[in-house]
């Protein structure tokens, strides 16, 4: 009788292991959106004339895997119309994969060729 019990409470920890595994696919993380949004903004075609130009941009993710762009502070308007021209609405990730309602934060630097 008592490996009988045995049994039955290893079967019962062993089905309930069964159903608590979780078969949805990871969320995407932070540095595979980043590195999305590093290929999109990548080669831009900005002319700088001494210093190096930075942009900080905060976006979100939507429900269909795209990307919004809430704000974008930069110096020049010239980057700012590159940034959301290239970001805005752009798919980046499978709905499947994604972390609703997360802002984002990413600080862009455009560098000047010479300096390279």
């Amino acid at each position: 009788m008592k490996k009988l019990t045995v049994l039955v409470f290893a079967l019962v920890i062993g089905v309930g292991q069964v159903f608590a595994s979780n078969n949805t696919p990871s969320i995407a993380t932070e540095e595979e959106i980043r590195n999305e949004v590093a290929d999109l903004l990548k080669d831009p075609e900005i002319k700088i004339e001494k210093n190096n130009l930075t942009a900080d941009i905060q976006f979100t993710v939507n429900k269909n895997g795209e990307i919004v762009v809430l704000t974008v502070d930069s110096e020049k308007d010239l980057v700012v119309d590159y940034i959301k021209s290239r970001l805005n609405y752009k798919k980046v990730i499978e709905e499947k994969t994604m972390n609703v309602n997360r802002l984002y934060n990413l600080t862009l630097i455009i560098k000047n060729p010479q300096d390279l």
